[in-house]
């Protein structure tokens, strides 16, 4: 995975890829997926009532939790976090479709929502941006953990933006 690392220190996007085999640069990615890995047992992906919210209170900042809508064609923002408040401003209670952001990032988190679902496998990705609401430049690292009602079918992902200021 050098190339991985050397695509991110030159600024070019990386992914969405499943997440395995290569270090993130945000530790917060690292709690998320280590309890991901926790919940989810030995099913291919955890069950959404095994997730417990108030186990995960440090990563509540950075999460986009989104609801598959029934036939696949969007997704439905059900929790926006506070940190993703602050960079694009409020989105929960919308469907990405009808999300007021740059058409880059619903373009690269629709991308990002499609890959986890057609893997059932957390997924990661990479890119720079700037940020709509700040106007400043910022790297964004995210992971996206599909989450399951009956334990196969994909019907609800965390994703988890952890977005850096970039200087220049």
């Amino acid at each position: 995975m050098l190339q991985l690392v050397a695509l991110r220190e030159m600024g070019q996007s990386v992914g969405p890829l499943v997440a395995e085999g290569f270090a993130f640069l945000s530790g917060t990615l690292d709690e998320a997926l280590a309890y991901w890995h926790e919940i989810r047992g030995d099913s291919p992906c955890p069950r959404r009532d095994a997730l417990q919210p108030e186990r995960i209170v440090s990563l509540w900042p950075h999460i986009l939790m989104v609801d598959v809508i029934e036939d696949g064609s969007d997704y439905f923002i059900r929790l926006f976090g506070q940190r993703l408040v602050d960079t694009y401003g409020e989105h929960t209670g919308r469907k990405l479709s009808e999300a007021k952001v740059p058409d880059l990032v619903r373009d690269r988190s629709r991308h990002l929502f499609d890959f986890c679902r057609a893997e059932t496998a957390p997924t990661y990705a990479y890119w720079q941006e700037v940020a709509p609401r700040r106007g400043h430049a910022v790297n964004v690292e995210a992971l996206c953990l599909p989450l399951s009602s009956d334990g196969t079918a994909v019907d609800r992902m965390m994703s988890l933006n952890v977005n850096t200021r970039r200087e220049g």
